[in-house]
C-alpha cells in the first residue's frame, strides 16, 4: 500500500469515527465490515479456535466502540484495534489458565520460561505457549530484517529502554515503537505458521 493510499485510508477511518462520536452509532458497522476479517485472522493465529476467535473479535469491537472517545487519531485505527484484540486475547488465556511469560525472561544461556509478550507499555502481540519453542523463537529473531532484529535484541535481550534504543540506533522514539510492534507481529506470523521447524 503506497503512502497516499494509507493516508487516505486513515482519513476515511477518521471520518467514520467522527460520525460515530457525533451520535451516528450505525456508522460503526462500516469499521466492522472493513476490519473484522483482518482482526479475526490475527486472533485465530493465537487462540486456534474458530468459536473462541469469533467471541474475541466481537468483544474487541464492542470494547473499541465503548472506548472510541479515547482513540488517538494520530495513530492508524487498525493498529489501535489490534491492540485491543491483543489485550482481549490476554483475558482469554487467563480464563483458560494459560500464563503468558515475558520475552524479557528469555536468555540464550538457558531458562525454563519464555514467551513473547511486550513490556507493560505495549500490547501483547505474540503468545508462545509451548516451552519447547525457545529455539524456534531465537531462530525467528535471527530471520528478522536487520532493523527489526536489532530492536528486538536491544529491547528484550539487552533490556534497553525505548529511549536508549532510540539513541543507540539513531532513530526517533516513535519509529522504535513502531518497529518493535512490527517485529513482534512478524515473529507471531513466523511462529504461528510453524515455518521454523
Amino acid at each position: 500500500m503506497d503512502k497516499y493510499t494509507a493516508k487516505q485510508k486513515h482519513e476515511d477511518d477518521l471520518i467514520i469515527i467522527k460520525s460515530v462520536l457525533s451520535g451516528d452509532s450505525s456508522q460503526f458497522a462500516l469499521l466492522w465490515n472493513k476490519y473484522n476479517k483482518q482482526i479475526f485472522a490475527n486472533v485465530l493465529k493465537l487462540v486456534r479456535s474458530i468459536d473462541d476467535a469469533d467471541d474475541i473479535v466481537q468483544d474487541t469491537f464492542l470494547k473499541a466502540f465503548n472506548a472510541l472517545h479515547s482513540y488517538n487519531h494520530t495513530f492508524p485505527f487498525p493498529a489501535w484495534l489490534y491492540k485491543i484484540a491483543s489485550n482481549t486475547c490476554i483475558d482469554y488465556f487467563r480464563r483458560k489458565r494459560i500464563r503468558p511469560i515475558s520475552i524479557e525472561n528469555i536468555n540464550r544461556e538457558g531458562g525454563d520460561i519464555y514467551d513473547i509478550i511486550p513490556d507493560k507499555s505495549t500490547p501483547i502481540d505474540v503468545h508462545i505457549i509451548n516451552n519447547e519453542m525457545k529455539e524456534a523463537l531465537l531462530k525467528a529473531v535471527e530471520l528478522l530484517p536487520l532493523r527489526y532484529k536489532q530492536c528486538i535484541q536491544l529491547r528484550h535481550f539487552e533490556e534497553l529502554s525505548y529511549e536508549e534504543i532510540s539513541l543507540t540506533m539513531n532513530l526517533p522514539l516513535g519509529t522504535i515503537k513502531i518497529t518493535l510492534f512490527r517485529a513482534r507481529k512478524m515473529l507471531l506470523t513466523m511462529l504461528s505458521n510453524k515455518d521454523l521447524k
